[in-house]
């Protein structure tokens, strides 16, 4: 799925959805943790490395266009953060540990089916997501780099072009790296309205990674023994929690018509 596909998505549904009466609409901040687990493009690459899977958090926003009790629509848009520790293991001969922190900027789009009744509501949801790689940071610890008196090799930064590569300063640049990445969601949840007003809204997502975070060619992380490698992709579950207003479009309309009636009488 492209950027295009994905808007097209987005649209048909909003669309869809327009055509319904009695629309319902939910915002609010959001909340919770994430496991992530690392799929390498190579079979073989964890026969001689251990990449664990990790745990680390996602906050953002929501915004639901309630068509139904049956049917609607869960945009979202939250800053993500992902960790990943490799070690080598007894067949690669030497000893290494890579640590590196990711962080994105993602936006599912995702088609809701709701079921149950009060005082709480049951759905199951799913549709596309797309993230925007924002950067990193991350350390690397090698043989060769202890054997020469060297220092471990360590990023604060990274850059997209390899003409913004800093070493020295600690910028690493991937050139390879895909920026934007697009995945599958399938999730479901629950949700209930508060005495206190509001909505509290708990949702589990599981999300199939489709797009690798990059490619192998990035000179800045290829040493003697070891090649950093980006061809893998993200699997992630998540559990969130989501305090959610009610944006009543009823009464603004209405607002707006009193508004202009009285507007009339003045003049």
């Amino acid at each position: 799925m492209n950027i295009k596909a994905y808007k097209f998505f987005c649209i048909s549904v909003l669309m869809f959805l327009g055509l319904q009466g009695n629309a319902q609409y939910w915002y609010g901040p959001k909340g919770g943790v994430n496991r992530n687990q690392f799929v390498y493009q190579s079979d073989t690459y964890l026969d001689s490395f251990n990449v664990k899977p990790s745990y680390s958090f996602e906050v953002g926003g929501v915004f639901i266009y309630q068509a139904s009790d049956m049917f609607s629509v869960q945009l979202e848009m939250y800053y993500e953060r992902t960790k990943k520790s490799l070690t080598d293991n007894e067949l690669t001969g030497f000893d290494v540990t890579s640590k590196t922190t990711n962080s994105f900027i993602s936006a599912p789009a995702l088609f809701r089916v709701s079921f149950g009744g009060e005082p709480i509501h049951y759905y199951i949801s799913g549709g596309p997501r797309i993230r925007y790689w924002m950067g990193g940071r991350g350390t690397i610890s090698l043989d060769q780099f202890d054997e020469f008196g060297e220092g471990d090799r360590v990023w604060n930064r990274l850059a997209f072009k390899q003409k913004n590569s800093n070493t020295i300063n600690n910028v690493y640049a991937v050139p390879e790296g895909n920026r934007i990445q697009y995945a599958l969601v399938a999730g479901g949840g629950m949700y209930f309205d508060l005495q206190f007003g509001g909505r509290l809204l708990l949702d589990f997502k599981y999300t199939f990674g489709h797009s690798n975070m990059g490619f192998n060619g990035n000179s800045d992380f290829e040493f003697q023994e070891y090649t950093e490698r980006f061809t893998y992709r993200n699997n992630t579950m998540s559990l969130t929690a989501s305090y959610l207003f009610e944006y009543d479009a009823k009464g603004a309309r209405k607002g707006m018509s009193t508004i202009k009636a009285s507007n009339k009488k003045k003049k």
